[in-house]
């Protein structure tokens, strides 16, 4: 299980241009930061059709999940999913579709069913 600061690390570590917005380190700060940092960092990508960093991003997100606690989870359906500003446009989908890692994916399609009900 990651804790919020073992997140900041792990997405600094792939991605260290992201150091100075997630620095200082908060000593007990929770999710919200590094992940809505983190999904801006993404929705660059997709808005500059940047798409190995994108991909990059979607495995790190994809490694969140796999590493992560049912909390972690939860924090990228609501604030890391959403975030990325993915439309149900046919291309919105499609990229989701093409280059979410398949854990990634179900959960994007899981908070867009609860968006949708």
């Amino acid at each position: 299980m990651l804790t919020p600061n073992e997140t900041i690390q792990l997405l600094i570590s792939n991605f260290p241009d992201l150091a100075l917005k997630l620095q200082p380190v908060p000593r007990c700060g929770g999710f919200y930061r590094p992940l809505g940092q983190f999904a801006l960092y993404t929705h660059q990508a997709i808005l500059a059709n940047q798409l190995t960093r994108l991909r990059q991003c979607f495995a790190v997100a994809e490694e969140l999940l796999r590493r992560g606690n049912a909390y972690l989870a939860a924090a990228m359906e609501t604030i890391y999913l959403p975030d990325l500003h993915l439309d149900d446009t046919p291309e919105g989908m499609a990229l989701a579709r093409q280059l979410m890692p398949a854990r990634l994916y179900q959960a994007y399609e899981h908070q867009r069913a609860d968006i949708l009900a």
